[in-house]
């Protein structure tokens, strides 16, 4: 359906470089030269409207082979190759153009579209932008840009930014954008923490505009037997430079030297945007109180988004004040994941964990309400989408000679 959408926009673009010569480079700074083939194409063109797209695909590059500095036949070959999702293609061919032509903005439009469909963000989002920056007296093309920027930043789930390109395209295009709707998640979840262990989750999320609110419930088994309950809830606030989140547990258990006990934490996830690249330096400080004991952490979670890699790193600082005299301490851990997008959408997750991580709030926001201190872990984890609504997530780790199995299922509506 996006493709769709990019493909009605820029029909326009493709039409009138057909139907009348580019300017000079003087004037457009984009340099090429006037076609001297028009008759082929506009039956490339016409291809490309009746779906022909691989015909159209060989009539392009027979004519951008024969003329070199034909930028409108350069635009309609990446125009074929989007159409046809030969991606790879498509981003090895305006790179080459983009070199040779750094003053041609739309080139910047049409190797951003493929980045956008593989997942790669950061980069669409540059392209996106040095398109839009590069060509503010074209408004079919300044439309492209935007409505590029605005699927990128909902993407990358920055809602502001996200609204403001759409709202920019909506100008642009003189039709007004469609309004926000609640948009509602529920998940369902079961893991195999260990031997004669297991934990059932159920989880509820809403967001509106800048806001998300979720909740949950987790009820963990020993033995088949019921042995600790949570509740949880967190908000989280958008601003332009950074993302707030605010979030508290409630536990109750069989054991009296733990439960009841509560905790409460707030993040903060500046949101930085360099190049090519997204910097997002998350801050996050803790604060439990058990039966016998209190914990206070403060967290450092920096993550790097590049091509289509997520790095994540965690590094979790903790002090429990025992009730009991002389019996403080002091606990480190630290957790690193590398998530890269994959074909059909998917998402491979690749996991590590080291440290003593007991009484702590992990970088998902899980506590580790146990005496056990664990050792270093490796993971793997796999996220499926389908049906468009619904997700399959996939996670299992192994420490010394014990393991975890986790799997959920959620559907947004």
């Amino acid at each position: 359906m996006r493709l769709l959408v990019f493909m009605a926009v820029l029909l326009p673009v493709i039409l009138f470089a057909q139907s009348a010569p580019p300017l000079p480079q003087s004037a457009a700074g984009g340099g090429g030269a006037v076609p001297s083939k028009p008759d082929l194409l506009n039956l490339a063109y016409e291809n490309m409207m009746a779906g022909n797209y691989a015909k159209a695909e060989e009539q392009y590059r027979s004519l951008k082979e024969a003329e070199p500095e034909n930028l409108s036949a350069h635009e309609g070959y990446l125009w074929a190759l989007n159409a046809q999702k030969k991606f790879s293609v498509s981003l090895k061919e305006s790179g080459k153009l983009l070199k040779q032509y750094p003053a041609n903005s739309q080139f910047y439009n049409y190797r951003a579209y493929p980045l956008l469909e593989k997942k790669r963000l950061p980069e669409a989002r540059y392209f996106y932008l040095k398109a839009a920056q590069n060509q503010a007296a074209n408004p079919i093309g300044n439309q492209i840009s935007q409505e590029g920027l605005a699927y990128t930043y909902d993407a990358l789930g920055d809602y502001l930014r996200y609204d403001r390109h759409l709202q920019a395209n909506a100008a642009l295009t003189h039709i007004p954008a469609r309004k926000p709707k609640p948009e509602f998640s529920s998940t369902v979840a079961f893991a195999l923490p260990g031997k004669d262990k297991s934990s059932l989750n159920f989880a509820q999320g809403v967001g509106y505009k800048t806001w998300h609110l979720s909740l949950g419930y987790n009820d963990f088994s020993v033995n088949q037997k019921h042995f600790r309950s949570l509740t949880s809830a967190a908000v989280v606030k958008q601003f332009i430079p950074f993302d707030l989140k605010a979030g508290a547990i409630l536990m109750d258990g069989i054991d009296e030297r733990v439960y009841p006990a509560k905790q409460a934490d707030i993040r903060l996830t500046p949101k930085l945007y360099a190049g090519s690249l997204v910097l997002r330096p998350a801050v996050m400080a803790s604060f439990s109180s058990y039966s016998r004991f209190d914990v206070q952490q403060i967290s450092f979670l920096p993550e790097l988004l590049w091509r289509d890699l997520t790095i994540s790193y965690a590094a979790h600082y903790s002090y429990m004040d025992n009730k009991t005299v002389d019996a403080d301490s002091t606990r480190f851990a630290q957790q690193v994941l590398i998530a890269k997008s994959m074909p059909w959408n998917t998402t491979l997750g690749l996991h590590y964990g080291s440290g003593d991580n007991c009484w702590m709030v992990d970088s998902s926001g899980s506590v580790m309400d146990t005496f056990e201190q664990q050792s270093a872990y490796y993971g793997v984890s796999l996220l499926v989408p389908f049906l468009n609504r619904y997700s399959i997530y996939a996670y299992h780790n192994v420490q010394d000679n014990r393991q975890l199995w986790y799997a959920s299922l959620t559907v947004r509506y």
